[in-house]
Order: structure tokens, then C-alpha cells, then sequence
């Protein structure tokens, strides 16, 4: 019921927001929440290339997480956006542009102090069978891994061959911050039919909307 009612809320309040949020926190009120959501890859680092249309990673992750910065702002959360468009954040390229990029994200979310991070991505794998969505943690980040059950419950029932556990995962992203941090891996660019799903806006609003209902669980409990 939370969940539902906080959905209708954000419809209703949509209005309210029309500008992308900065990174600055100075003006975030005590009883307002911080989520930070990074759109993996960027630049010249497309990530995983779709089997099918060799869609890029980085494209994929940035429309979804536009989608999910729309749900979360409406529901009254102050939302900062690692990367904004299309770029990486490294600046000029260097031979260490992943470094600095790494670096580059993990500024942002220190200055944003989130209540929750979440870094979205596209699976693929060799076993071009695999499908579905999954959480990642870090393992020693206790709120991460009640923040991926609460995403991972969302996936489990709302998107297509979708049935797993969150699992821990050695990842930067989620190691950066003791904030509350998962990887949301929203489905395998290797597989044909998840490739075909996540290409649509469709599919993409409702890979944003189960994000955004595991934040809400969380954020209730």
C-alpha cells in the first residue's frame, strides 16, 4: 500500500519538478531524502554492446536512469546525477581516463551525502541463455544489502524471466560510499530477447519504476 500511494503521490507532484538537480546539498532539508544515481559507463567506454543491435551499455544506462531521477525527484527526493548525458566524466582522455572517471563519481556522492546510491548497468555474459535483473552489494555494507533484497524483490516481481537473489559483488561503486549502494544490473545485452526488451521505452519505465519502489520499500522501513 506505500508503495502505491507513494506512486499516486508522485504523479500528482510531477509538476513540481522541471529542472535537473546539481550536486550542491547546501539547501537539502534534514527531513529530505538524498539518492544519488549513477549511469554506468560514458564517453568512449560504451560498457557491454548489445548481441543484436550493438546498442552501447552507456545509452541504455543513462535513459534508464533519467527515468528513475523523474520518479524519485516527483516523490519529493532530492536526486544527483553522476553523469547527465552522454559524456564520461573524465574530462580530456587520458590513458587513465578510468581512474579519473572512478574518482570523478565518487566526489559526487561524497559531496551529495546520500541516503542511498544506486549505479545502474546492463548484464552480459558468455551464456547467452542468461536473462533478468539483479542487485549487487557489497558485502560489508549492511544497508546495501537491505536496499538490494528490497530492489531485488521488485525485479523478482515485475520484470520479465526474473527470478534471483541479490548477491554480493566487488565493485567500486558500491564500495565508495558507506551510503546504502547496490549495482542494479537491469537485464544482459548478451541475450536477444532481454537486448529486445531494453530497448524499449516501455520496458525501460518499468525497469525504472521496480528501482524506484525498492528505494520506496527501503526508505519505509
Amino acid at each position: 500500500i506505500f508503495v502505491v500511494l507513494s506512486f499516486v503521490a508522485a504523479i500528482i507532484t510531477s509538476a513540481l519538478c522541471k529542472q535537473t538537480v546539481t550536486t550542491s546539498n547546501n539547501d537539502i532539508p534534514s527531513n529530505q531524502f538524498v539518492v544519488v544515481l549513477d549511469a554506468g559507463h560514458g564517453g568512449i567506454d560504451p560498457g557491454g554492446i548489445g548481441t543484436t543491435t550493438k546498442i552501447k551499455e552507456a545509452d541504455l544506462n543513462l535513459k534508464i536512469t533519467k527515468k528513475l531521477e523523474r520518479l524519485l525527484c516527483a516523490a519529493g527526493m532530492r536526486v544527483v546525477l553522476t553523469r547527465e548525458n552522454e559524456n564520461g566524466l573524465y574530462g580530456v582522455y587520458t590513458k587513465n581516463y578510468k581512474k579519473i572517471d572512478m574518482a570523478k563519481r565518487k566526489e559526487i556522492i561524497e559531496k551529495a551525502n546520500p541516503d542511498v546510491v544506486v549505479s545502474v548497468h546492463m548484464n552480459r555474459f558468455t551464456n547467452k541463455s542468461l536473462r533478468g535483473a539483479q542487485a549487487f552489494f557489497d558485502k560489508e555494507n549492511k544497508t546495501g544489502a537491505v536496499l538490494a533484497e528490497c530492489v531485488q524483490t521488485e525485479f523478482n516481481s515485475s520484470l520479465e524471466a526474473t527470478n534471483r537473489s541479490p548477491s554480493t559483488g566487488d565493485y567500486f561503486m558500491v564500495k565508495c560510499t558507506k551510503a546504502a549502494a547496490i549495482i542494479a544490473e537491469c537485464g544482459y545485452l548478451s541475450n536477444e530477447e532481454d537486448e529486445r526488451l531494453l530497448l524499449t521505452e516501455a520496458y525501460q519505465e518499468k525497469v525504472a519504476y521496480s528501482i524506484f519502489c525498492g528505494i520506496i520499500r527501503y526508505l519505509s522501513i
